[in-house]
């Protein structure tokens, strides 16, 4: 998904909204941002990525931050 929306908004500076599915199973499928998913963004020119306050998990937190703030990508928590 963000490699076609990299592809697709090739100006950069696109967002990508993480969510949960309304009937999703928190259980065994938590929607989940990390360093990872950074380094994807900012391969792909992404400039923002909002989260679901409380129900999305950040892996590695205060790495995956610093690498958001190197790369100047913000990370943005709303409650769903």
């Amino acid at each position: 998904m963000i490699e076609r929306a990299g592809h697709l908004c090739r100006s950069g500076g696109w967002t990508l909204i993480k969510t949960a599915k309304p009937n999703q199973d928190m259980r065994f499928d938590v929607p989940t941002v990390g360093v990872a998913t950074i380094e994807n963004l900012k391969k792909n020119q992404a400039g923002c990525v909002v989260v679901e306050a409380g129900k999305t998990l950040i892996l590695d937190m205060p790495e995956t931050l610093k690498l958001a703030d190197r790369y100047k990508i913000a990370i943005i928590g709303c409650k769903g």
